[in-house]
């Protein structure tokens, strides 16, 4: 497996472009983020998520890079939608108590700008915490201020199966 791996990482080396070269290295480094824990899940740490809270506010923002590009670079609706609900749900978890999970039941992204510039923030809020579900509100800014996207979350919550 390594030797293969080997292999094939070295042919994509020889054979690269630039934007190969930086897409290769974001790759790489995401891999590494998510081995050192910086990074909870391996998307996460490929798209270099950063989450904070400021002023009582939850926040996820990712660089924007040839990683989240679509064909017509601009950064994929997918990828917006990854960001949103990643942040969202990431809240909609910080509110269980221990034992406790809660995953996506329902995602609408209604998409309003193109995502360019530098990065995505991505903003969620609690709108309603039941005993079996949590509805979260999200937005997507780019760097400049303009909003992305509009999104509502319905996320189921669970117990968490022990190990």
């Amino acid at each position: 497996m390594k030797e293969d791996l080997h292999k094939l990482l070295n042919e994509c080396i020889e054979n690269a472009t630039e934007k190969d070269l930086e897409s290769l290295e974001q790759l790489l480094k995401g891999v590494r983020r998510t081995q050192t824990k910086v990074n909870g899940s391996i998307i996460g740490g490929i798209f270099a998520m950063r989450r904070e809270e400021i002023n009582g506010k939850f926040q996820m923002s990712i660089p924007i890079t040839s990683v989240t590009y679509n064909s017509l670079n601009i950064v994929h609706g997918g990828v917006t939608a990854t960001l949103v609900d990643t942040a969202m749900g990431t809240l909609a978890n910080m509110m269980l108590p221990d034992g406790f999970g809660a995953v996506t039941t329902n995602l609408n992204v209604h998409y309003l700008a193109p995502g360019i510039g530098d990065e995505l923030t991505a903003y969620a809020t609690i709108v309603h915490k039941g005993s079996k579900t949590i509805i979260v509100d999200g937005k997507v800014v780019s760097g400049d201020g303009r909003v992305v996207a509009h999104s509502t979350g319905s996320f189921f919550i669970i117990e968490k199966k022990k190990a």
